[in-house]
């Protein structure tokens, strides 16, 4: 019954990503089901207005952030037809070492076409990304679609001896730290709110000799821009390290509040 049920859910998924529709009617329609999915999903859509509201934001934003979301996934289709157009990203990545590095980044933009683009200019990352429930879905579709310019996909579980390994080889390597973290999360705050933080950037960082660049891509209009953040915490332990990420990340989502994750349970312990 199981592999019945992820054959369906395999394509209905591969038929969304065969839409082949004109741009802005792919545009318009991924926003209508975010519209619909926020209508019909009281839990989640009071989660991201309780959220909002708890980080002093208009609860009012929890709307255009679904259909943030939602545009999200139709570029997700978009560069799986290789329709997508990567030029349209604007601003460029600075370097200060030869040096392996450690990209840090977020739920936040498209972070997709992010790492896509990075591989595209000849940056290619050792991603860090869960595994998916349904097995068929992530290995015909997510894991091709991750590493279709040349990145490679690391799945989480037990990630860090593989990290480890890549960057004893000199590889790039990219983590997303905006999520929940377990028993092995440290203590931290976001948004003046207790939480818990994954301290794989400080642990890595702290063992290897490695450049920490965190990255972010937000749309702005039509056009998306790349912003990349200073980061230096020479002395710091992994909790201070830790920090400081999060107060990096808090800034950006600052600036674009309707672009990251509120639904999400960010904060839970």
């Amino acid at each position: 019954m199981r592999a019945f049920r992820e054959w369906i859910e395999y394509w209905l998924v591969r038929g969304l990503l065969e839409l082949r529709l004109p741009k802005k009617a792919l545009y318009k329609l991924f926003e209508r089901l975010a519209d619909l999915l926020f209508f019909v999903d009281a839990k989640r859509r009071r989660l991201s207005e309780e959220n909002l509201r708890l980080a002093g934001f208009d609860p009012a934003i929890a709307k255009s952030s679904y259909r943030q979301m939602a545009r999200s996934v139709a570029e997700i289709v978009l560069m799986w037809q290789r329709r997508f157009d990567f030029s349209a990203i604007e601003g460029d990545v600075r370097f200060k070492s030869d040096k392996p590095k450690l990209f840090v980044t977020a739920h936040f933009g498209n972070w997709e076409a992010l790492a896509h683009h990075m591989a595209q200019k000849g940056v290619k990352v050792a991603i860090v990304g869960r595994e998916g429930n349904n097995k068929l879905i992530d290995r015909r579709i997510v894991r091709p679609f991750r590493q279709m310019y040349g990145n490679r996909l690391i799945y989480k579980e037990g990630a860090l001896k593989h990290l480890i390994k890549a960057l004893k080889q000199g590889e790039n390597v990219g983590l997303l730290i905006d999520q929940k973290a377990g028993r092995a999360g440290v203590p931290t705050t976001f948004f003046d709110r207790p939480c818990k933080t994954v301290p794989s950037v400080a642990l890595l960082a702290k063992r290897f000799d490695v450049e920490v660049v965190p990255l972010f891509l937000a749309r702005e209009g039509e056009k998306f821009r790349i912003i990349q953040k200073e980061f230096a915490c020479e002395g710091c332990d992994e909790v201070a390290f830790t920090q400081k990420l999060n107060d990096i990340l808090e800034d950006v989502v600052r600036a674009y509040p309707d672009q990251w994750f509120w639904m999400h349970n960010r904060w839970k312990m």
